[in-house]
């Protein structure tokens, strides 16, 4: 009998592959996407921006008003998210202009309007993701919610306090949060492979 160690069984590469977990883009995949739409288009670069930078649902973007963002304080408050709670969350310098550049000078109403002038729905932004997803030359199919996922993943990937994360997501439970570390884990092994050691 051969004593064969299974390095994928020891770090758990095969049990990984048993869970399911959130599908995610690349950090080169986001930064294709996001760069897709025309410099004109600024309506849909500032949807895939807002969805990526600030990890929203699709549905909180659609409600979002300009009275909820404080260009100032650089955040933005969720109203009523799932579950009913409110939450804030930071937004980064270069967004807020894109912000800014868009509503020009709205002080009220929805940040993201449809080609009438109203409420954009959730349909509308999954056909345009989607769309700008297939033009990026993205080979798995691109939804919003995909962009909040990477949008986790990427935040602990950098090294930021799982809380914090679980806090911007709006879960009510850590455990729901926690997911995105397997995936983060899931990177590790898969680099490890890709890269062998020579001795």
């Amino acid at each position: 009998m051969t004593n064969v160690i299974n390095l994928k069984s020891i770090i758990g590469l095969d049990g990984m592959s048993m869970k399911k977990l959130p599908k995610y883009l690349k950090e080169r995949e986001v930064s294709k996407l996001l760069n897709i739409p025309p410099r004109e288009k600024v309506r849909d670069r500032l949807i895939l921006r807002v969805l990526y930078r600030c990890g929203l649902r699709v549905s909180e973007l659609c409600s979002l008003k300009i009275e909820e963002i404080d260009f100032g304080d650089g955040t933005l408050m969720v109203r009523s998210g799932k579950g009913g709670k409110d939450r804030m969350i930071p937004v980064d310098d270069q967004t807020l202009d894109m912000m800014e550049g868009y509503i020009e000078d709205a002080t009220s109403g929805y940040l993201i309007l449809s080609d009438r002038g109203d409420m954009i729905s959730t349909r509308q932004i999954q056909r345009l993701v989607s769309d700008y997803g297939r033009d990026a030359g993205i080979v798995q199919p691109v939804h919003p919610h995909m962009l909040r996922h990477s949008f986790a993943v990427h935040c602990l990937k950098a090294g930021m306090n799982l809380r914090t994360v679980q806090k911007m997501l709006g879960h009510s439970s850590l455990t729901t949060t926690q997911v995105y570390l397997d995936i983060t884990g899931d990177d590790i092994k898969e680099d490890y492979f890709e890269h062998p050691l020579t001795v």
